[in-house]
């Protein structure tokens, strides 16, 4: 079957457990992802995805996914976006059934339609794509899951090595979304400065290019401890560092959805938008929420409510919050 997938890196993660568990109910399935050329290499690292196809916006490159997706025989298509141009490669491809969510008057482009559910409406995010791959009235699903590649494993070990009885804290201080989604950046080292005090470890401080600035800036205020990778990464060594720390300290973000992919349980600073739609998925993550504000799940990129909401969480609830992980990670480790 073909998933048309999702955008963005947070998305692309919350729809990750439907699929696995469509895949156990349905062993043999060879599944190829459509997906944008920079998630390649996410969906690579996933175990129930055997192939991709990248897409780019150029209408070249929608005919030329539709004559690979031709090609390869599939006979299912299903359409996790909710746009008219994410259905068009499948219609294009004359894919006999395609399935997705009614709206944007693209009915004529799918063959059957699905309405969301009253539990994906007021619930996480990940009900969403339950309800598009038609699984049913589930009660849990299983977490999103990565495998890190061993290449990938070993560069990130040369470039975070770990001395004895020390771990390794990543900090995100980044955001795709931008201000809105963003905690402080001198929060972010009163955090570390705090955790530091009484647990051994190191930091690295984890961004795309773009935050390059500002996460060498935070890495440079916390001092020899840190270690700055924004931009220096590929997606999947940004990835297995995420998986060699013993917790994240993150904003809502697409590193906070890659952290809880691979296990790593996250100290997670949400403003004003919602983390009973967006929250990470798995165990063992501490949410730290702005008291007294009306979660949304569209908050523009740049809000004074939302600026305000985060400046009002104090780096001692975050510091707390990852050093509780830290206890129960490694108990032994714990002063």
């Amino acid at each position: 079957m073909l998933v048309c997938g999702l955008n963005w890196l947070g998305d692309a993660c919350m729809s990750m457990p439907a699929l696995q568990y469509f895949c156990s109910r349905h062993p043999g399935t060879r599944i190829t992802m459509l997906t944008r050329p920079s998630l390649t290499p996410l969906w690579d690292m996933h175990p129930n995805v055997h192939a991709t196809i990248p897409l780019r916006p150029q209408l070249g490159s929608m005919l030329s996914a539709a004559r690979c997706a031709k090609d390869c025989g599939i006979e299912t298509a299903y359409v996790f976006p909710n746009s008219w141009r994410s259905a068009l490669v499948p219609f294009f491809a004359r894919i006999p059934t395609r399935i997705g969510t009614r709206g944007h008057h693209r009915g004529i482009l799918l063959t059957k339609t699905t309405r969301e559910s009253a539990r994906a409406k007021a619930g996480h995010q990940q009900w969403e794509y339950v309800d598009i791959l038609g699984l049913g009235d589930l009660q849990e699903l299983p977490p999103p899951t990565l495998v890190v590649p061993d290449a990938a494993a070993q560069a990130v070990e040369a470039l975070m090595p770990s001395p004895e009885m020390t771990d390794w804290i990543a900090l995100i201080p980044g955001a795709a979304r931008g201000p809105s989604k963003q905690w402080p950046q001198e929060h972010f080292v009163s955090a570390a400065q705090q955790i530091a005090e009484n647990h051994p470890c190191r930091f690295v401080v984890l961004g795309t290019a773009g935050e390059a600035p500002l996460c060498d800036a935070v890495a440079a205020a916390i001092g020899d401890r840190a270690l700055s990778l924004a931009g220096k990464t590929s997606l999947e060594a940004l990835i297995a560092a995420l998986d060699r720390c013993a917790t994240v300290i993150c904003n809502d973000s697409g590193g906070m959805h890659l952290a809880a992919s691979v296990g790593t349980p996250v100290a997670a600073i949400y403003g004003i938008t919602d983390p009973i739609k967006t929250g990470p998925l798995g165990p063992n993550h501490q949410l730290i929420r702005a008291d007294g504000v009306t979660a949304s799940r569209d908050v523009p990129r740049d809000s004074i409510e939302a600026r305000e909401a985060l400046q009002s969480i104090s780096p001692d609830r975050v510091s707390q919050a990852a050093l509780e992980i830290l206890k129960t990670r490694n108990p032994e480790r714990s002063q």
